[in-house]
């Protein structure tokens, strides 16, 4: 009897001390592991629920700092106000947030149903495409999206099942995100699926060309092995690395002819598709695919030379993604993508090369009106 009324007067008292005992040990080891947010509050001097504070850091750059209270299941979020002229960081309280939803704002821009959620774009080769990637990367760190980069370069004609597992592969993703890879335009409708914001960028078609050409030959692109495996080429690696461009047109050599009707990895087949008459060299059909595309899916489509409108129209038309880039450009270090190995090219023969070229540069000033026609009108919505 004496052991029970023992019993019965300590245990209440002992499951008690135990309870908060367990209690201060798992609150210990939580704090060692994250930042509480009382910390957060004291190191800043935060005392009210929103205000600004000035700091020290660096100009331009982004921080974020998230830390966790696990009772109130807040997050406290340090943002950059202005993160490109000043150094004023908000701090604001608020529960956790729900995935961002985005709305689409193409003013004039033709395209009506896509997910505005997923960015595509379908990177023509050598037409500052490492500039573009690497601003997506740097421009997904402040927009709140990821950017996804394909490990896939030479695979750009896919046939219908190909085209079906590409779709599928970037639609199992989580948006918001961005998505690049060298392929030629896949219509995500044709699988029923909600395209993508497409875009894209374009150069001076023989431009392209010279670079393509220099760009081979630098050391660890594995081009020549791939083109021997193939069959065409049939001479020494050593003669193909030396070739000059010049002299390649001059004599004819088939690595710089352009013969109207013959299947070139050009421009067009990135906005025709995947046809074999998308690729098909002054393809009056493969042209007018490739405008309709444009029109009806792509929101912007840049220009390498006229850079700083593109970025403008990006930034317009598409801030979910694009906010900032046009300062984020000018004050980032630019693609050092430079190729020494590169010589300058003669007018002469720039206008060879021109004259086999005819549907590319009228597709390259069909999108060059296209883009200053988005800048003038973006530019007197805001004025």
């Amino acid at each position: 009897m004496k052991l029970y009324r023992l019993i019965k007067s300590n245990f209440v008292p002992g499951i008690f001390i135990f309870t908060v005992v367990m209690f201060f040990l798992y609150e210990f080891q939580y704090s060692d592991s994250k930042l509480s947010l009382k910390d957060i509050q004291n190191d800043l001097n935060f005392n009210s629920r929103s205000k600004s504070i000035q700091t020290g850091q660096e100009k331009n750059r982004t921080i974020s700092l998230y830390a966790e209270e696990s009772k109130a299941n807040k997050v406290i979020k340090i943002e950059r106000e202005n993160i490109y002229n000043k150094k004023v960081f908000k701090i604001d309280i608020h529960p956790k947030k729900k995935s961002k939803e985005y709305k689409a704002i193409y003013p004039h821009s033709g395209i009506k149903k896509v997910d505005h959620r997923i960015l595509m774009y379908n990177r023509v080769p050598k037409s500052g495409s490492e500039t573009f990637t690497l601003l997506i990367t740097l421009l997904s760190q402040l927009n709140d999206f990821k950017h996804r980069r394909s490990s896939i370069f030479n695979k750009r004609q896919l046939s219908m099942n190909e085209q079906r597992t590409f779709v599928r592969e970037v639609m199992k993703r989580k948006p918001p995100f961005a998505y690049d890879r060298h392929i030629y335009f896949t219509n995500f409708l044709d699988f029923y699926y909600p395209n993508p914001i497409y875009i894209n960028s374009m150069r001076d078609p023989v431009e392209k060309i010279i670079s393509r050409f220099y760009f081979w030959r630098v050391p660890g692109i594995p081009v020549f092995e791939e083109l021997k495996s193939a069959g065409k080429v049939n001479i020494s690696k050593r003669e193909w690395m030396k070739k000059d461009f010049e002299q390649c047109v001059r004599t004819g050599d088939p690595e710089c002819l352009f013969i109207t009707g013959q299947s070139y990895d050009l421009a067009i087949p990135y906005f025709c598709g995947h046809k074999e008459e998308c690729m098909s060299l002054n393809n009056k059909a493969a042209l007018q695919i490739a405008k309709t595309n444009v029109k009806k899916y792509y929101v912007v489509v840049g220009v390498l030379e006229e850079l700083n409108k593109t970025l403008a129209v990006l930034e317009g038309y598409i801030p979910q993604f694009f906010k900032g880039a046009s300062k984020l450009y000018s004050i980032k270090p630019k693609v050092q993508n430079k190729n020494f190995r590169k010589k300058k090219v003669s007018e002469e023969i720039k206008k060879i090369l021109k004259k086999n070229l005819t549907m590319e540069y009228e597709f390259y000033e069909f999108i060059r009106k296209r883009l200053y026609d988005q800048f003038r009108l973006l530019k007197h919505a805001t004025t």
